[in-house]
């Protein structure tokens, strides 16, 4: 699997910053990270929003995932660019993992799930890279 050196840094992200914080600051390079966050969990939940008009749940028999279809916006959109503006690298994981930390269910999930900890130790890496190697 590639390394992501930052992503602990973006799951601790993930847990600090609300989507609607998005406009009680000043985008500085000190805040970066934040607004980053703030942005990409509006994103997902516009996209939730948008979804649930048109299915019924986060899972259709049609479309699929909900995790799927967001992950398709991700690659289409500047996610590797404003990750990198805000982390330093571009994201090296499977976007499985920037997908799941927000919540949306993917096919991917059972796979990548199933006895292991994939998240806990792609934290775990990340940590470990930056305290011995960077």
């Amino acid at each position: 699997m590639a390394m992501d050196w930052t992503y602990d840094q973006f799951m601790e992200d993930v847990k600090a910053y609300k989507s609607d914080e998005i406009n009680t600051f000043s985008v500085t390079d000190e805040t970066y990270r934040k607004y980053f966050m703030c942005s990409f969990k509006k994103s997902a939940e516009d996209f939730k929003e948008e979804w649930l008009k048109k299915h019924k749940a986060l899972y259709d028999d049609y479309a699929g995932y909900i995790g799927d279809a967001f992950s398709k916006r991700l690659f289409d959109g500047s996610f590797s660019d404003f990750y990198k503006e805000a982390y330093g690298q571009r994201p090296h994981l499977p976007i499985w993992f920037y997908v799941h930390a927000i919540g949306f269910p993917m096919q991917e999930d059972v796979a990548r799930t199933f006895c292991a900890r994939p998240v806990q130790d792609a934290i775990d890496e990340a940590r470990m890279i930056r305290e011995n190697y960077i």
